[in-house]
C-alpha cells in the first residue's frame, strides 16, 4: 500500500552522501522516508533539480531588537568593538546603548517581522533572540520580540531571549524589569555578568540570573567575558553554577573571547566544567 505523504520533495542532493539524487517524504513535519525512488500521495511535490536539500540554520545569538539601527549609532561602536585586543568592549556598548533611548515597541516590531521574514527565506528557522531590559530599553525590546515570535509560529522558532544588557548590580531596577519580561512570556533568562563593575557584583549577577530562571523553569543565556582581560572569570562562574543547580544542558554562554589568553592549564580546568554543565559556548563575533 502507498505511503501518504505531507511534501514529497524529489531530485534533492544530500549533504556527505555519494551516489545519485534522492527523495524524502515528510509528515507531519518529520521525514518519514527517504530513498532512490519512494511511491506515494502526496499533498505537494517538490522538485528540488539536484539542488542541495540540508538542515536548516540556527542561529543561538541575535540582538533581534537591534536589527537595522546601525544608522541610528555612531560608527565608533563598531569600530571600537572589533578593536585589536579587545579593549574597548565595554566603552562600545555603552555607545551603542544609546539607540535605547528611542526605543519604541511600535518601531521595533517593524524591524523584528523583516528580520524574521529574511530569516525564514534564507533558510534560518531556529533563533535565540535576545532583547535589552534595562532602564532605557524598559520592555520595549522584549514585547516586540515576544510579539515577533508568535505572529512566525511555525515559520521560524523564535526564543525570546530577556536580555539585562546593562548589568543588574550597576543598574537600578533592571532586577525588577528583568522579572515583568519573564512574566510577561520570555523563553530564555540572559544575563552579562562581565560588565558588572566588581568580582562580587559579577558572581551576584550569576545568581540572579540563574534564580530567574529556577523560578520559571527556563533556559539561562550569558554573554560573557568579551573583552581582552584574561582575568575575566565569569565563564568559570557560570559553569559552576549550571552544576550546583543541576542546570546541566540548560544555560548557553556566549562570546567568551578572553578564553584565547586563557593560560593553558586554566583553559583546560574551565574546558572541563563545560564539559561537566554541559554547556556550549557561542563564539561570536
Amino acid at each position: 500500500m502507498a505511503d501518504n505523504f505531507d511534501i514529497l520533495i524529489k531530485n534533492a542532493r544530500l549533504r556527505n552522501q555519494t551516489g545519485g539524487l534522492k527523495e524524502i517524504g515528510i509528515s507531519n513535519g518529520r521525514i518519514t522516508a527517504l530513498a532512490d525512488h519512494i511511491d506515494g500521495n502526496t499533498k505537494l511535490t517538490i522538485d528540488a533539480q539536484g539542488n542541495l536539500v540540508t538542515e536548516s540554520f540556527v542561529n543561538p545569538h541575535l540582538h533581534l531588537c537591534k536589527v537595522y539601527t546601525r544608522q541610528m549609532m555612531d560608527e565608533e561602536a563598531l569600530t571600537g568593538y572589533h578593536a585589536e585586543g579587545m579593549g574597548k568592549a565595554m566603552t562600545t556598548i555603552e555607545l551603542a546603548a544609546r539607540v535605547k533611548d528611542k526605543y519604541e515597541e511600535s518601531w521595533i516590531i517593524k524591524n523584528v517581522r523583516r528580520a524574521l521574514a529574511q530569516a525564514a527565506m534564507y533558510g534560518n528557522t531556529h533563533i535565540r533572540a535576545l532583547a535589552d531590559v534595562d532602564s532605557k530599553a524598559r520592555l520595549e525590546g522584549i514585547k516586540a520580540v515576544i510579539r515577533g515570535r508568535d505572529e512566525f509560529k511555525g515559520i521560524v522558532e523564535v526564543q525570546a531571549c530577556a536580555f539585562a544588557q546593562d548589568g543588574l548590580a550597576r543598574e537600578a531596577g533592571a532586577g525588577q524589569l528583568m522579572r515583568q519580561a519573564m512574566e510577561l512570556g520570555a523563553d530564555v533568562v540572559g544575563g552579562i555578568p562581565w560588565i558588572e563593575f566588581t568580582d562580587a557584583d559579577m558572581g551576584a549577577h550569576v545568581k540572579e540570573i540563574f534564580d530567574l530562571a529556577q523560578e520559571f523553569n527556563k533556559d539561562v543565556s550569558m554573554l560573557v567575558d568579551d573583552a581582552g582581560d584574561a582575568g575575566l572569570r565569569t565563564l568559570e562562574a557560570m559553569a559552576v553554577e549550571a552544576i550546583k543547580r543541576n542546570w546541566q544542558g540548560r544555560a548557553l554562554a556566549h562570546h567568551a573571547r578572553a578564553m584565547a589568553l586563557y593560560p593553558q592549564p586554566y583553559f583546560q580546568k574551565v574546558a572541563a566544567l563545560l564539559r561537566q554543565a554541559n554547556m556550549s559556548v557561542v563564539s561570536d563575533p
